[in-house]
């Protein structure tokens, strides 16, 4: 199943996505209650391009590829 999320506003800074929680990017809901969230960077070698991704450790476990589990560790 896809998930349409929205876009992160381009004017939002990494340090303002670290402090909100963004959707879970498997799913589709909100992250808030979620003690097992966790935050992706994504960039690009060939471009100044990047994308955050929100998610639950649970949900990632779920449809990431054997060898590659989400811990969550709290600090």
């Amino acid at each position: 199943m896809l998930v349409d999320l929205p876009p992160v506003p381009k004017e939002t800074s990494p340090a303002q996505t670290m402090i909100r929680r963004l959707l879970c990017c498997v799913c589709g809901q909100s992250t808030d209650d979620s003690g097992d969230y966790v935050l992706l960077g994504i960039s690009s070698p060939i471009g100044p391009a990047e994308q955050w991704l929100g998610a639950r450790a649970e949900h990632l476990n779920g449809v990431l590829a054997r060898g590659f589990p989400v811990e969550v560790h709290t600090m």
